[in-house]
């Protein structure tokens, strides 16, 4: 008796005070929605190779930040109806609609995708 009131007060304060520690801190989800947003990024102090020519220069790259809606889904790639979509997830990287991430969700925080991932 003991045990389970122990048990139950346990599991009152995990779902108060510690809500993320009930789900899964990394996630899989498809791709449902990408849209490219007009705010850049660069990326500096590159180094490219012309290979057909022998030279190698400095350079930079100025790319666009994406805007994803994310689905999770479970280990199989089916729809997790447990978690509703991730909408409005930015990216430096590109993934086209389809495309399977890891997203992580450090502390309940917002959504961050790690990287494109193959199941």
């Amino acid at each position: 008796m003991l045990e389970k009131m122990i048990q139950t007060v346990a599991r009152k304060i995990i779902a108060q005070e510690y809500p993320h520690a009930k789900s899964p801190s990394v996630v899989y989800a498809t791709v449902s929605a990408a849209t490219q947003l007009a705010e850049t990024f660069e990326l500096n102090n590159l180094v490219i190779y012309n290979e057909a020519k022998g030279e190698v220069f400095p350079g930079r790259i100025t790319a666009f930040w994406n805007e994803y809606t994310l689905v999770v889904v479970d280990r199989w790639g089916n729809k997790d109806e447990s978690f509703p979509a991730l909408p409005g997830v930015r990216s430096k990287a590109q993934y086209k609609v389809g495309a399977v991430v890891a997203v992580a969700m450090a502390y309940g925080d917002s959504p961050a995708i790690i990287g494109e991932v193959q199941l």
